[in-house]
């Protein structure tokens, strides 16, 4: 399409020439904006004039030739040296009139002897005297066989508008208009050059040129070596051709339509004619035309930028000084009309210095924008900007901290890079109390505890007036330090303590939290209702932000503690998808440290592992300071559990902070080094850490089995040394801590007491674990119990109830992701249990069960033939189910007619029990 464009364009410009052969004068106008191709088309036709015999005379017009009287009428006597003496004579003596008279005369005896071809381009340019001369010619060339040929960018005729209005009046006027190439033409362009592989971003390549023809051809050379064009998103970087022919078409189109592309290039997405008219100082009405002339060139559409590649080129062409004058022009003035707030900021921002008292102000409120609209990029920007141009000492102190804030979300490892800072502003009196309250967290998290005790003696010291009641921001820190960093709560009745022993929790979510949390860590009977309802009202009522995180981390570890892992699920699960898709990194890797933390108490150690690892993977080892505890401790407990020792042990060689084992997060680190040292046969190292968990819970009041459960961890271990009178007293104490009897910790404690038992104990104690741990829905400690009541009806040669049992529990370890089964832990060294050959692959074989018993049984039937799977015989169903025997032999009965089975042995292992039952 290109070349037919060209080639009916020089046409139309033979056919005046072949009019003007017969001795009718023509006049032709080739129109076209900056860079369409109008020289190229004038120097085409110039060779057709030449084959065909005319005499051509050529001159090309220039800016500066406007100030130089008959600079183009030289031009044109240039080309025919020996007729043009005269008139070149008479330039330097005569007046405008005589040389106008003479030129026009030698022109039409030239043209007496020849066909006469006169070429002025880009002749906006020309001056007025010689734009004098060519209007005698025009009046005179309708019987000559002149054709007078002259080449104007679009737009730029306001400098001879007498001129341009007298000849389009003239009848052998023709206008020859050079539109911008097509989507098609630039295509043929490209495959020209670039081969046919290039065609399918022809589409984009048009887009971002507007047709231009030099803008199409810099592109191609610019992507000449790889013979692919930009893609959609035009490339990463500007090529230098591209950027070149940019600044050629402005700065041939004028220094309005270069001033103007600047303005646009400064003020970019927020400009409009107005608001550029306003920051060049221009009228709307005049900067009107230059932005059409813009648009005409290829440059801009709908005012903007045709692509982002070519504000770069304006952008980047402009000098620093001026670049800092324009943003900070644009700055005010967006700051008077109202603009937003952010896009203040950023041309202060670009405008590298600034000096008005209002921009600091400016770029606060700009980064708290951001932060609301979790684009911490920007706010980071913002800060740090007016962190170098602030100077009153505690207005930096506040940008500081703003900052630390900021980066936190997604890189706590950098946010502590300015804690000294800040710990030397709160020195120096530039923080109030809740930035020291929350300076206090973030050193403390860090492992900065010697720091965190000077802010915390700051802290304590604070008394409210008689009549005030104590501070929410004062309580919530003293609770975080109760349930996170007990070992530096102050102690004593002095003075300085007052506030930290107070009873009252004041009114505000993050006090209440904290206050729950305590409570139920500290309650050796577990978590009560009050703290569960108020953890929920907490979830529900609060919208999750960077002040709320930790009251909502606070609840859902209330929820976790209170042995309520499903109701703690659904909640993690809405707060990290909610996290997830706001980008909050940080928010992300807390909430799914959590997440795996309610996994592994469900007993899915698959997602338990896969949702540590990645919150570990979010913000490294070192961004979690102490509580990589938390997080790596269920990694490893994890792993342990399902019997990949390599990567347990792995996980426990990454370096973790000594300060961790002064908190409460190290206890969890504790139990899973311990719980790994078991797994491995290192039963002394295991006895140690479990004992070292239980004196520090002791100590600091945390003492809550369902957090860490360290005398049936220590029991365990006494069994496997033999020690069976230590371990049943450990477990009896335990299980006097525990308030519920339906408690999936009170479950695991009956497993771990069963192994302290007789033959005939084991099994009742054993039986009553499994029935608490499947409705708790533990499905790992549920796994270890039924294991061991399969040994157990083993051990008293009951081997059909053993391997019915054995199926069901190798069911449930394929589902929890255990990859090695794990001797018995609770088997004495004494009575090493040898499996029936029946059951001797019921680990690795595949379940096959005709139906789902939850789809063809009742409620009643189902809870019947539960019981009746683990052994339970009818009379102890009935006692236990509070039914008559005849009832239980009824169910029976009907469960196996509809399950196709013929005895108790048979039954299918996913029967479960009654899942609405009482939830621990």
């Amino acid at each position: 399409m290109a070349l037919v464009e060209r080639e009916r364009e020089l046409q139309l410009l033979q056919n005046l020439l072949n009019t003007t052969f017969k001795g009718h004068g023509k006049i032709g106008l080739v129109s076209g904006p900056v860079a369409s191709g109008k020289t190229e088309l004038l120097r085409s036709f110039a060779d057709l004039c030449a084959d065909e015999g005319a005499l051509l005379l050529n001159a090309t017009a220039t800016r500066t030739d406007r100030s130089v009287p008959f600079a183009v009428l030289r031009q044109l006597l240039d080309c025919l040296p020996e007729q043009a003496g005269p008139v070149t004579e008479l330039i330097s003596t005569g007046t405008a009139s005589e040389i106008s008279r003479t030129a026009v005369a030698t022109l039409l005896d030239l043209a007496g002897q020849a066909p006469l071809v006169v070429v002025v381009d880009d002749v906006h340019h020309s001056d007025e005297p010689s734009m004098d001369c060519v209007m005698r010619l025009v009046n005179r060339l309708r019987s000559s066989r002149i054709l007078l040929v002259l080449a104007e960018s679009s737009g730029d005729w306001s400098v001879h508008p007498a001129f341009r209005i007298e000849l389009v009046r003239q009848t052998q006027f023709h206008r020859i208009r050079l539109a911008p190439l097509t989507a098609d033409g630039v295509s043929e362009m490209c495959s020209q050059h670039l081969g046919q592989s290039a065609a399918h971003h022809a589409p984009e390549a048009h887009q971002m040129t507007g047709g231009n023809r030099l803008l199409v051809r810099a592109l191609i050379e610019d992507h000449a070596d790889s013979g692919e064009l930009p893609g959609r998103a035009g490339g990463s970087s500007i090529g230098e051709s591209f950027r070149q022919a940019v600044l050629t078409c402005l700065r041939r189109s004028g220094p309005d339509e270069l001033e103007a592309a600047r303005g646009l290039a400064v003020l970019d997405a927020t400009g409009s004619t107005n608001r550029i008219a306003e920051l060049l100082g221009r009228g709307p009405e005049a900067l009107r035309r230059v932005l059409q002339s813009l648009q005409t060139l290829g440059i801009i559409h709908d005012g903007r930028f045709r692509h982002r590649l070519t504000r770069a080129a304006v952008y980047d062409d402009l000098a620093p000084h001026m670049l800092a004058e324009l943003h900070t022009r644009a700055a005010q003035l967006l700051s008077d009309g109202g603009g937003s707030v952010t896009d203040v900021a950023d041309h202060l921002v670009a405008a590298k210095h600034v000096s008005a008292d209002w921009a600091i102000a400016v770029l606060q409120r700009a980064a708290e924008e951001s932060l609301a609209a979790d684009d911490e990029e920007p706010a980071i920007r913002y800060i740090e900007f007016a962190l170098s141009v602030c100077t009153e000492e505690r207005q930096r102190a506040l940008l500081r901290m703003l900052l630390v804030r900021t980066k936190w979300r997604s890189d706590p490892t950098g946010a502590a890079r300015h804690l000294s800072p800040l710990l030397q502003a709160q020195r120096e009196g530039h923080l109030d109390v809740e930035q020291t309250a929350y300076l206090l967290r973030v050193l403390m998290w860090h492992g900065r505890i010697q720091d965190g005790k000077e802010l915390i003696t700051h802290l304590s010291r604070i008394r409210p007036s008689a009549n005030e009641a104590p501070s929410a921001v004062l309580t919530g820190a003293r609770n975080l330090l109760r349930h996170a960093y007990p070992q530096f709560i102050p102690h004593g009745s002095g003075e300085s303590d007052h506030l930290f022993d107070s009873a009252t929790t004041p009114p505000g979510q993050q006090a209440q939290a904290s206050a729950v949390l305590s409570s139920v860590l500290g309650e050796s009977t577990g978590g009560d209702e009050r703290c569960i309802r108020v953890a929920e009202q907490i979830l529900q009522s609060t919208q999750l932000s960077d002040t709320t995180l930790e009251s909502v981390c606070s609840a859902l570890q209330t929820l976790i503690y209170a042995e309520q892992p499903l109701l703690a699920g659904r909640w993690c699960d809405t707060l990290l998808a909610e996290a997830g898709s706001r980008g909050v990194v940080t928010w992300q890797a807390v909430l799914s440290g959590l997440r795996a933390e309610i996994a592994l108490r469900e007993g899915d150690l698959v997602q338990a592992e896969r949702c540590a690892v990645g919150a570990l993977t979010l913000i490294g080892v070192e961004g979690w300071g102490v509580g990589v505890g938390a997080t790596l401790g269920t990694l490893v407990q994890a792993v342990t559990a399902r019997g990949d020792f390599d990567n347990a042990h792995k996980y426990l060689r990454e370096p973790v902070p000594a300060a961790m084992f002064q908190t409460r997060y190290g206890l969890t680190y504790l139990r899973a080094r311990g719980r790994y040292y078991l797994a491995t046969d290192r039963l002394q190292a295991a006895l140690a850490d479990f004992s070292y968990c239980g004196e520090l819970m002791t100590l600091w009041q945390l003492d809550s089995p369902a957090f860490v459960p360290w005398r049936t961890d220590s029991a365990e271990v006494l069994l496997r040394l033999g020690d069976h009178e230590q371990a049943r007293a450990l477990t009896k104490e335990q299980m006097s801590h525990i308030g519920s009897r339906t408690s999936r910790t009170y479950g695991a404690s009956l497993r771990v007491l069963a192994g302290t038992a007789s033959h005939r104990g084991r099994l009742s104690l054993l039986k009553e674990s499994v029935e608490v741990l499947q409705a708790c829905g533990d499905r790992l400690t549920l796994t270890q119990a039924l294991f061991d009541l399969s040994c157990a009806h083993e051990s008293m040669g009951e081997f059909g109830k053993a391997q019915m049992i054995s199926r069901r529990a190798g069911r449930l370890a394929r589902e929890s992701g255990v990859q090695r089964v794990q001797d018995p832990a609770l088997t004495r060294p004494e009575e090493p249990i040898v499996l029936h050959p029946a059951q001797a692959d019921t680990w690795s074989r595949p379940v096959d069960e005709a139906a789902s018993a939850a789809d063809v049984l009742t409620l009643s039937e189902r809870r019947v033939a539960a019981l009746a799977s683990l052994g339970y015989t009818n009379r102890e169903i009935s006692r236990k189910l509070h039914i008559t025997v005849s009832t239980v032999e009824q169910h029976l009965t009907k469960v196996f007619r509809k399950l196709r089975v013929k005895r108790r042995t048979d039954l299918p292992v996913e029967l479960e029990f009654d899942v609405t039952s009482p939830a621990c």
